[in-house]
């Protein structure tokens, strides 16, 4: 995955629950992290294509293929 910052306001779901920042870029390590920290409040059935894109790639990258969610 190439290191390039994500920009939030792509991906909506990322994009809410981003809610204690107020950065319009986000690193694509941190957001890995955030999407697993804050899964619980992710409306998976209104995740767009590209976003499930997003978190399978950050998931291969970051997570070894796997997403930690509680």
């Amino acid at each position: 995955m190439k290191t390039a910052l994500i920009n939030r306001c792509d991906y909506p779901e990322l994009d809410a629950i981003l809610w204690d920042r107020a950065d319009d870029y986000i690193n694509p390590e941190v957001a890995f992290h955030l999407y697993e920290e804050r899964w619980r409040f992710v409306a998976q059935d209104r995740l767009l294509d590209n976003e499930r894109a997003l978190i399978a790639e950050l998931a291969r990258t970051y997570g070894h293929g796997h997403m930690l969610v509680a």
